[in-house]
């Protein structure tokens, strides 16, 4: 999803409040809790709207989006779409680099015709950040305390989705928000995303092996990584070297199938305090 102006989803600068989203559509419509305002993103599947909820007039980020009942997250019964049982397994626990979904709802105007229908994606909305794209536009020599922080924060979203059984598969610049002043990481969009099925599962348009799973991570952190290497030439050739080696991967289930990630995370370099 890429971000076409600078309000995205986050919170509206009051304190983070406890989900109230059992796994199901919210009953109702989306308009009658909230007021969607101004469009602030759009992407080639959906449009994000900044919103108010009337009951409290806090800020929320709306994404609407055209989907099809296909995945399924446990203790839920049905299908859902996928976006939704991709959110639902990256809530749990909660993290600071995966998104916050709070509620969704059916588009009622928007379901006749009985395949393709459109939801409703009640995020976090925040006051200020940009995409990682516009923000390495802007930064074309990027200080490398603030690379590392950018990098440290980007695996770790990777590490976090596997570790919930969640392939992002679409890591890529328009798809990470870099949130202002402290450049906190979040990764959105998770439309294209598969469940992670242990053995060698075929891929399909929502699951995927475990293994093919940590290699598309890890491929797609290794182009970021040098796509942010390219705007700051001081990140050490040893750790653009490391992560190089993790680019390839074999094919084989492993007990340790996070190792590569973990490795990349644990590199000596994104653990040094800043200083």
């Amino acid at each position: 999803m890429e971000q076409s102006m600078s309000n995205v989803p986050g919170p509206s600068g009051q304190r983070r409040q406890p989900s109230t989203l059992g796994i199901g559509p919210s009953p109702g419509s989306v308009q009658e809790k909230y007021d969607l305002k101004e469009l602030v993103g759009k992407g080639h599947h959906g449009e994000i709207y900044r919103a108010i909820r009337k009951a409290d007039g806090q800020q929320f980020a709306i994404k609407s989006t055209t989907t099809e009942l296909d995945n399924k997250v446990p203790r839920y019964p049905g299908l859902l779409p996928n976006e939704v049982a991709m959110m639902t397994l990256a809530r749990r626990p909660p993290s600071m680099q995966l998104p916050r979904l709070y509620e969704w709802f059916w588009d009622e105007e928007e379901t006749s015709d009985g395949e393709n229908k459109k939801i409703m994606l009640v995020m976090e909305y925040f006051d200020s950040c940009q995409t990682l794209e516009e923000f390495l536009k802007r930064n074309e020599d990027l200080d490398v305390w603030d690379a590392r922080t950018v990098i440290r924060q980007i695996v770790k979203a990777g590490q976090e989705c596997l570790q919930r059984n969640i392939c992002h598969y679409d890591m890529h610049d328009s798809n990470i928000l870099v949130v202002e002043p402290f450049l906190s990481i979040r990764l959105v969009d998770f439309g294209r995303g598969k469940l992670m099925i242990p053995g060698k599962h075929p891929r399909t348009d929502t699951k995927i092996s475990s293994s093919e799973a940590v290699n598309v991570t890890v491929s797609q952190l290794f182009i970021l990584i040098k796509e942010i290497a390219g705007h700051c030439s001081s990140i050490p050739a040893e750790f653009l070297a490391f992560v190089d080696n993790f680019y390839t991967l074999d094919e084989k289930e492993e007990d340790g199938i996070l190792l590569p990630v973990e490795e990349i995370l644990n590199h000596p370099w994104l653990k040094i305090k800043y200083q």
